[in-house]
């Protein structure tokens, strides 16, 4: 290993902050490419007691009671934030999110990466957040969780600049599937993404919640996704539908109404590039032109 990192590859600009100039633990040594790692972020520093939770208390409620948020992933790698402490009973080891997550990256065929585009914020001194929740159809846990009350949202300003930050995953989200040697397999590759868009008004450097309701979004929606694949496991067919415009409960909709274009061509390097609207109350938040950009490739 020693000797692959100091090989011919080896890049130091790659592993420095660019600001600073310093070594930066979060960027990768070598030619590796980031792509091929998963960062597991834990969220939940109030189930950590060793030291009698006096790590917890000094680390702060934005960790896992251990390793901050800010130095829990690798920049170009994908990330998986789930509410779990760092060890111990309720932590990340014996976790079912990390089992489904480092399970589907080890050994899953498909790989799904969500990305927004087109993004304009409304600036007007507001600050913008949002919120993001992954469940795959068939497994009892959520996979990816960024929510505010988990001291973890999602950066929109840095994210609408495209500037990967601890709270801005560029792409916003980075999923491995495991389809089954059967056409179609929905209970496993089944996507709901559940988006929350807050905004609050800043004064001066201080956030003013006068105009706030807690809990009451500015737009929320859960976008369900379904795939279907080929004998060889690859994306074949894609459909989807926001759970507002359903005309039924989504676990009576058969078919998902939307099928996104799959036309020969539309491919790059295997990868699928296939860009979702956003509902109208949605671009009434995000801009006329906001959309979600799903691209889908295989993955071994």
């Amino acid at each position: 290993m020693q000797e692959y990192m100091l090989s011919a590859t080896h890049d130091p600009a790659r592993e420095t902050d660019p600001k600073t100039g310093r070594w930066d633990p979060r960027r990768m040594v070598g030619s590796f490419p980031p792509s091929r790692i998963l960062s597991i972020v834990g969220t939940n520093s109030r189930d950590y007691s060793v030291a009698a939770g006096l790590s917890s208390a000094v680390m702060g409620v934005q960790s896992d009671g251990l390793v901050a948020i800010r130095n829990a992933y690798v920049y170009g790698g994908a990330r998986a934030y789930i509410h779990r402490s760092h060890s111990g009973r309720y932590g990340l080891v014996n976790s079912e999110e990390t089992y489904q997550n480092l399970s589907r990256f080890l050994f899953g065929g498909l790989r799904v990466e969500v990305a927004p585009h087109g993004v304009e914020l409304d600036r007007n001194d507001r600050i913008w957040q949002g919120e993001a929740r992954l469940a795959i159809r068939g497994v009892p846990a959520l996979i990816h969780e960024q929510p505010a009350d988990h001291y973890c949202p999602i950066d929109l300003n840095a994210t609408e600049k495209g500037i990967a930050g601890p709270l801005s995953p560029v792409p916003l989200m980075t999923i491995n599937l495991q389809p089954k040697n059967v056409r179609k397999c929905r209970y496993a590759l089944d996507l709901n993404l559940n988006l929350k868009i807050i905004s609050l008004k800043e004064t001066g450097g201080t956030l003013g919640f006068g105009g706030h309701l807690e809990q009451i979004a500015d737009w929320q929606d859960t976008l369900i996704v379904d795939v279907e694949v080929n004998d060889k496991g690859a994306a074949r067919s894609v459909t989807w539908e926001w759970n507002s415009t359903l005309a039924v409960r989504i676990t009576e909709q058969a078919e998902l109404p939307n099928q996104l274009d799959w036309a020969p061509g539309k491919s790059s390097d295997g990868q699928w590039q296939l860009p979702v609207p956003i509902v109208p109350m949605g671009q009434a938040v995000l801009g006329s032109h906001a959309r979600l950009q799903l691209s889908i490739g295989l993955w071994a």
